[in-house]
C-alpha cells in the first residue's frame, strides 16, 4: 500500500493560487486593461466574472485556513505579561486623534496601485441576530406609543461604471496575494465576534460562488484549498 499523501502546506497553496491569479490576467489583462472594457458582450462579461468569483472564493478559504493556524500557534505560546512601571501620579492620557479633512483623490486609471480597493471578506450574517429596528419591543398598551426612528436616508453614492467596479476587485486581490498578512488580522478581528456562531464559520468555510471560474492548469487547487478551509473549521469550532 502507498502511504497517503501529506496535504499541501499554506504556503505551497498561496504560491499556486498566485500562479492562478497570474494566469487570469495573462488571459483577460491587467486591472487596469480591465476598467477601459467595454464588457458590451454578455459571454465576455461572464467569463470575466466567472474567473473573479473563483479567484474571492479561494482566497477567502485561504485566509481562513490561514486563520486557524496561527490562532492555534498563538494558544500554545500561551498569555504574555508586559509589566509597565508608573511614577506615582503619573497617568498616561492618549491625546485625542486630529482628523484632517479628506479630500477626494484623482482617479487614475492607468496606476491600480492608486486606487482605493478594499477586499471585502464578505462573512456571512448569523441569521439569529436581529437588528435594533427589527427587535421585539415593549409597549405601553395605555399609552402612547410612538413609532420607532427610521434610520437616516443615505445619500446617494457616485457608482462608478461596471468595468471600473470589476478592475477595482482584481486589484484588491492583486494586494491580498502580494501581503495577506493585514487580510488575516482583519479575519481574525471578526473571528472573535463569531465565537458564539460556529454555524458562521461552517458557512464561511464551505461557501462558493454561484458561478465558478476553472484553470486547466491546476484543476486540484479549488479541492486542496476547500480541504484546508474545512481542516480549518474543525479547529476553531472545536470548544474542548
Amino acid at each position: 500500500m502507498n502511504p497517503a499523501a501529506h496535504p499541501p502546506t499554506n504556503a505551497a497553496l498561496w504560491d499556486r493560487l498566485r500562479a492562478t491569479f497570474a494566469r487570469v490576467i495573462a488571459a483577460i489583462g491587467a486591472p487596469a486593461a480591465i476598467a477601459l472594457l467595454s464588457l458590451s458582450s454578455r459571454n465576455t462579461r461572464l467569463t470575466i466574472l466567472r474567473q473573479l468569483f473563483m479567484l474571492e472564493s479561494l482566497v477567502r478559504k485561504l485566509l481562513f485556513a490561514e486563520l486557524a493556524t496561527r490562532l492555534t500557534v498563538s494558544a500554545e505560546r500561551g498569555p504574555r505579561l508586559i509589566h509597565i512601571r508608573l511614577r506615582p501620579g503619573l497617568a498616561i492620557v492618549n491625546p485625542p486623534r486630529q482628523h484632517a479633512p479628506r479630500h477626494p483623490r484623482t482617479l487614475d486609471i492607468a496606476h491600480p496601485e492608486t486606487w482605493s480597493a478594499p477586499f471585502a471578506l464578505a462573512i456571512p450574517r448569523d441569521p439569529r441576530f436581529l437588528r435594533k429596528r427589527n427587535a421585539p419591543r415593549i409597549r405601553d398598551l395605555w399609552g402612547p406609543n410612538p413609532r420607532p426612528i427610521e434610520p437616516a436616508p443615505r445619500a446617494p453614492r457616485h457608482q462608478r461604471a461596471a468595468p471600473f467596479r470589476i478592475a477595482r476587485r482584481f486589484e484588491a486581490l492583486r494586494r491580498v496575494l502580494n501581503d495577506p498578512a493585514p487580510h488575516i488580522r482583519r479575519l481574525a478581528i471578526a473571528q472573535r465576534a463569531l465565537k458564539r456562531s460556529p454555524n458562521v464559520v461552517s458557512q464561511y468555510a464551505l461557501m462558493a460562488p454561484r458561478r465558478y471560474g476553472y484553470d486547466p492548469v491546476d484543476i486540484r487547487l479549488p479541492i486542496d484549498i476547500t480541504c484546508a478551509a474545512l481542516t480549518a473549521r474543525t479547529k476553531l469550532c472545536d470548544t474542548s
